[in-house]
């Protein structure tokens, strides 16, 4: 395999009704199952593939954020981030419309604010999760100066960040 490839394998199997594990060798095995909205007996404690689907392009926002960052000696103190995923049922059946991720960033100066934005974004045009991704994935974020226990201000927006895999189209 080249530098130009990666390949990550992953093992599932069967568990019982619509339930099935998900084996990564060196990790620790789980369940996923049908949600609730397709299974009125999923189990409520087991993540389902739509949950794991968002989680990827929001997980993966987050590493790319961290790791532009150090790129770009831009310093944050804390952040976190939601997603949420909207499914809409379609011709072929139901499917991922579209991905909102909501990042707040909290940076310790009005320079690392500065910095941070364009790093925000960059961690956006980056995440190789959501380039891959068939449905359009939005980024809003907010940077904060001060501490993560700073509750969030009355009337903050979340400045709105679109690149250019945002808009894909099957």
């Amino acid at each position: 395999m080249s530098k130009e490839e990666l390949r990550y394998a992953i093992f599932s199997r069967w568990v019982k009704e619509k339930i099935v594990t998900i084996e990564i060798d060196g990790k620790e095995t789980f369940q996923v199952a049908t949600p609730l909205d397709f299974w009125p007996d999923a189990p409520t404690d087991v993540v389902s593939p739509e949950e794991l689907f968002v989680a990827a392009a929001i997980s993966c926002y987050g590493v790319s954020l961290s790791g532009v960052s150090k790129k770009f000696h831009a310093v944050f103190t804390d952040f976190n981030i939601t997603g949420v995923g909207i499914l809409q049922k379609r011709e072929l059946g139901w499917e991922f419309a579209q991905i909102t991720i909501n990042a707040k960033i909290f940076v310790p100066t009005a320079s690392d604010k500065k910095k941070m934005a364009k790093v925000a974004e960059r961690a956006h045009t980056y995440c190789l999760v959501a380039n891959s991704m068939k449905c359009p994935v939005r980024l809003n974020y907010e940077i904060i100066i001060g501490p993560s226990s700073v509750p969030k201000s009355e009337g903050a927006e979340f400045r709105q960040y679109s690149s250019s895999h945002t808009d894909n189209q099957a």
